[in-house]
């Protein structure tokens, strides 16, 4: 057991298939959080999977941003991995992540490269495939991870802005490799489907709001453009981009409600 690392992990309807993929971190503490699920869904992660974790659950949706920052106030190791269902990454990947933060003191994030194969060489980002990091802990329970406005979408953009505009660095770590199976952590139904256009949305509007960039005209545009398209696909029978034009259309909603109440 490598006792200076915490793998975390956010689950929300993940594939049963999908969950064999835990057995890669069977050499690290992990700390799961599903959501839309109760407490006996560890039995089911108990069977696919030989890991020693500790479960967290909620039967409703609460979002990865909460979920994740809930997760990372348990984690008492020097760092964390935080990653997702959908990623494989090996133990000496894992190494050379940790083993990165020797080369500057004031790195918070390294991360690996999504490449086929290892080079050599490390390379300061200003932003990093945020699916997979090892974290420092400390560093980041001081400056915050994830803005919890956020529920799915534009939290990493989000973050990286603040790591950005701080004292802290990200490091991109080439001898690290991972592999991202995108969309593979979940079930990808019509309602998920939905969840993710309309967080999505409501994401882009929100980080527009809170980085300046918020225009009257383009939420106007887009809101009855979403209405319209809604309106015609469903007239031409095309179901998917029928979902998707009223979850776009209530995720602006959604923005509005928020400024509202702001």
């Amino acid at each position: 057991m490598k006792k200076d690392i915490t793998v975390i992990i956010t689950l929300y309807k993940t594939p049963l298939n999908r969950l064999r993929t835990l057995n890669q971190y069977k050499n690290f503490k992990v700390i799961i959080f599903a959501q839309g699920e109760d407490k006996y869904y560890q039995n089911i992660i108990k069977k696919y999977s030989v890991i020693n974790f500790e479960y967290f659950f909620s039967k409703n949706n609460i979002g990865l941003s909460k979920a994740t920052n809930y997760l990372i106030s348990k984690v008492k190791t020097k760092y964390f991995l935080f990653t997702q269902a959908d990623i494989f990454i090996d133990d000496k990947s894992i190494q050379f992540l940790k083993d990165a933060f020797k080369y500057r003191d004031n790195l918070i994030f390294t991360g690996p490269s999504f490449k086929n194969k290892r080079e050599r060489g490390f390379q300061i980002k200003t932003n990093l495939h945020a699916a997979c990091m090892l974290c420092d802990t400390k560093k980041t329970k001081k400056i915050g991870f994830f803005d919890e406005d956020f529920f799915l979408y534009w939290e990493d953009v989000f973050l990286m802005r603040k790591i950005n505009m701080s004292k802290f660095k990200m490091l991109l770590t080439k001898k690290a490799i991972a592999k991202h199976l995108s969309g593979a952590s979940s079930t990808n139904n019509n309602k998920v489907k939905f969840i993710r256009n309309f967080n999505f949305k409501y994401g882009e509007y929100l980080y527009d709001f809170k980085t300046k960039r918020f225009r009257y005209i383009k939420l106007l545009r887009q809101l009855f453009q979403s209405m319209f398209f809604f309106i015609l696909y469903c007239l031409f029978l095309n179901k998917n981009l029928a979902i998707k034009n009223i979850a776009y259309f209530l995720g602006i909603i959604k923005f509005i409600i928020y400024c509202l109440k702001k």
